[in-house]
């Protein structure tokens, strides 16, 4: 059995799937018909966890997918990828850190 895990920020629902990072609108009358849940382009903490390992640094230069942090929450760990292909402007959080829902991991640099 596969398991989601979902936490409500703000106005957005963030789900966890297989390794991706899903945002959805709480307000589904707000967008289009039939336009569904976007797949988000940053790389944020769904949920308060603890960070257990960076795999990039900054001045990386990721594809999408590739393994950027591993966090735990509730005694289970999460790995997550990169949701785009880019360039690691900065890592703001160290390993070992509580990071509160919500709490970037990576910010990327704008790219021409």
């Amino acid at each position: 059995m596969k398991i989601a895990r979902a936490q409500k920020l703000k106005n957005r629902l963030w789900v966890q799937w297989e390794g991706r990072l899903y945002s959805l609108p709480l307000d589904l009358h707000a967008r289009a018909p039939g336009s569904g849940a976007e797949e988000t382009q940053e790389l944020v903490a769904p949920f308060s966890c603890k960070v257990l390992k960076l795999h990039a640094k900054a001045g990386a230069k990721l594809k999408k997918g590739d393994p950027v942090v591993v966090v735990e929450a509730m005694k289970m760990e999460y790995a997550y990828a990169a949701p785009r292909d880019g360039t690691i402007a900065s890592i703001p959080v160290q390993e070992g850190q509580i990071v509160n829902a919500g709490t970037a991991f990576v910010t990327w640099k704008e790219e021409k």
